[in-house]
């Protein structure tokens, strides 16, 4: 192991004519420790070295980690493989890492934890660079395992050669991308990556404190996402602060807590997937009845990344910003909040992984005799429960705010005549149908997707032009979770799919569109809640038949970032996303909001601000 040293070995490849004729159109898909469809008779390449004797134990796998933020400057890790790249290829290597926010989608690039690197298949020793980095990247390492030297770099996808190899499904191998093997015209050389090597990288791997480059595995497992059923009002703790001796209640660094040692990960693609629960009353000093909030200081320790730890009870409509995480850094901060139903608190991250520390220092009672004497419960402390025979909302018809539920950018588009099974983020597997926003991106002629179960009469069809972009909004048969998109015989298309909610009743529900009409146009105080009639309204049946309005709902003129939440009149807010209040920004969302039992809707905003909503469809 100490003989292993940071320089390039060449290895022995049978020399051929170098040229554009090296390169021939292939489908080839499949798993492969190695780059895909190898050239025959290319010139010698070199071999990357290694920094470090590489230890026996491997890093955490890979996870996928799509852009969150706005932060392009090249992270450690990054830069690093840059260099390697360079120091085994050649100075004169071009690789290009940052990218401007403002171009194109989500990239990694716009965080620093990508690279490309511009080598082409067409050029004989460019695709022999290539290709011997690749077979070192993902073929067998040093200690005979396959894939070994991605994990410890912390490789999340690879594009090369019209194909995408994922660190975070191995098993899958290498796939089409974008559609292009159908697209051999040298004009397409960029878009199916024939001309570069593009690498993204993890969080992990962006660090540059992997096992790759200081023998030092990241083996710490990501905390799994929870879910609860609780209720928390939008309110200030009321009462007394009580302090106490400072009580942890987590440390995932060192275990404390009921998953162990884990790191808080980030949000997946579908919204607050990795959330965790931190139990805060009746442990530690802190009664079990009588709370109405806490104090806890909270600390982000060595974040892979820069990013928000966000931090609010079950059930509220907000979050607040507890810590700004730095990479590779421990920072902390302090947060009052009241407590839910439960007893619990939320914690989230907004980009990449972090341990946490949550220590409990203090708490709010209304009783003045403190945790010895009577105290009366608290208002929040249990959900309110519903008047007998008068229901809140549907009960077989479940918004859910606003969730993406799938995304075609990472599995490629969606082919012609493809039939493609996905799973749709937020839809139980108890589901029978979906009502869904979806929009179709980059289609080079007009086409149609048909999206629902197996066969024809259990599905829709969304037609969309030759556009850059089509959107609908549609109610769509799901069966476990899951539905298939089937497409046209033309043409190739990516896909958005945005859940607004679903249905679990024997028969579907119906989602009809209405000509748009103005429901109210008001200013809302911080915390403040208004009713508006809608059942016998604008068109819409009688609040019996009624079981969701679809809302388009603009929030502006506010001086900070908050929610504006429709809900059941009578009911509690829920804890999906409604409207965001982007700060000094107007900002529009569809919301699919429930209909109480009197016909209304329930508006409330977290923050000051103005709200308009206007009405374009219903469920029954």
């Amino acid at each position: 192991m100490a003989a292993l040293v940071a320089i390039a070995v060449v290895i022995g490849i049978p020399i051929a004519q170098a040229g554009d004729g090296i390169w021939q159109p292939s489908s080839w898909t499949g798993p492969l420790a190695g780059a895909p469809v190898p050239g025959e008779g290319l010139p010698p390449a070199a071999v990357p070295g290694y920094p470090v004797a590489l230890p026996p134990g491997y890093d955490v796998g890979a996870q996928y980690e799509g852009q969150a933020q706005c932060d392009p400057p090249p992270k450690p890790g990054t830069q690093r493989l840059s260099d390697l790249i360079k120091a085994t290829y050649g100075p004169d290597q071009t690789v290009w890492i940052p990218r401007a926010c403002e171009i194109g989608g989500q990239s990694e690039h716009k965080e620093g934890r990508a690279l490309d690197w511009m080598t082409s298949v067409r050029n004989a020793q460019q695709r022999a660079n290539a290709e011997t980095f690749l077979n070192w990247l993902l073929g067998p390492d040093q200690a005979g395992t396959p894939y070994g030297n991605a994990v410890r770099l912390g490789v999340m996808y690879i594009g090369w050669n019209d194909r995408i190899w994922r660190g975070y499904d191995i098993e899958r191998g290498w796939t089409e991308l974008k559609g292009c093997f159908s697209k051999p015209e040298q004009g397409n050389d960029t878009v199916c990556h024939r001309n570069h090597i593009h690498i993204s990288l993890t969080w992990d791997g962006a660090t540059a404190t992997s096992s790759f480059w200081d023998a030092t595995p990241i083996d710490a497992p990501f905390c799994k996402g929870q879910s609860s059923a609780a209720t928390t009002g939008d309110l200030i703790p009321a009462g007394e602060m009580i302090a106490i001796t400072p009580f942890n209640a987590l440390n995932t660094r060192v275990g404390v807590g009921e998953q162990g040692r884990c790191r808080l990960h980030q949000d997946r693609y579908s919204g607050d997937g990795n959330r965790i629960y931190v139990k805060v009353t009746g442990v530690g000093g802190v009664p079990a009845t009588g709370v109405t909030g806490v104090t806890v200081n909270v600390a982000a320790l060595g974040s892979n990344s820069v990013s928000r730890v966000r931090v609010w009870s079950p059930g509220q409509s907000a979050s607040q910003t507890v810590v700004n995480a730095v990479m590779n850094g421990d920072t902390s901060g302090t947060a009052t909040l009241p407590v839910s139903s439960d007893g619990t608190i939320v914690f989230a991250t907004t980009s990449g992984a972090t341990d946490l520390s949550v220590d409990v220092v203090g708490y709010y009672t209304k009783s003045k005799a403190g945790a010895g004497g009577g105290s009366e419960p608290p208002a929040n402390n249990a959900p309110i429960a519903p008047a007998p025979n008068a229901p809140l909302g549907p009960v077989d018809f479940f918004p859910v705010g606003s969730i993406v539920g799938y995304e075609s950018t990472t599995d490629g588009a969606l082919q012609p005549g493809e039939v493609r099974t996905v799973s749709l983020a937020g839809v139980p597997a108890d589901a029978t149908s979906a009502l869904i926003f979806i929009t179709s991106k980059d289609a080079t002629s007009r086409g149609s997707v048909r999206i629902g179960r197996t066969d024809k009469t259990a599905s829709a069809k969304f037609r969309f032009p030759r556009a850059k972009m089509h959107k609908a909004v549609m109610l769509v048969p799901v069966s476990g979770g899951t539905v298939n998109l089937a497409a046209s015989k033309k043409p190739a298309v990516n896909l958005r799919v945005e859940v607004l909610g679903y249905g679990t009743g024997a028969t579907p529900s119906r989602a009809i569109a209405v000509s748009p009409k103005l429901i109210f146009a008001d200013r809302f105080e911080a915390g403040e809640t208004k009713n508006y009639q809608v059942a016998k309204q604008y068109g819409l049946p009688r609040a019996k038949k009624l079981k969701a309005v679809l809302l388009r709902v603009q929030t502006k003129k506010s001086p900070t970032d908050g929610t504006v939440t429709v809900y059941a009149s009578g009911g509690q807010p829920p804890a999906t996303r409604s409207a965001p209040v982007v700060a000094n920004t107007r900002y529009a969302a569809l919301v699919l909001a429930p209909v109480g039992a009197d016909g209304k809707i329930a508006v409330t905003s977290s923050v000051a601000a103005a709200a308009n909503a206007t009405i374009v469809g219903y469920v029954r």
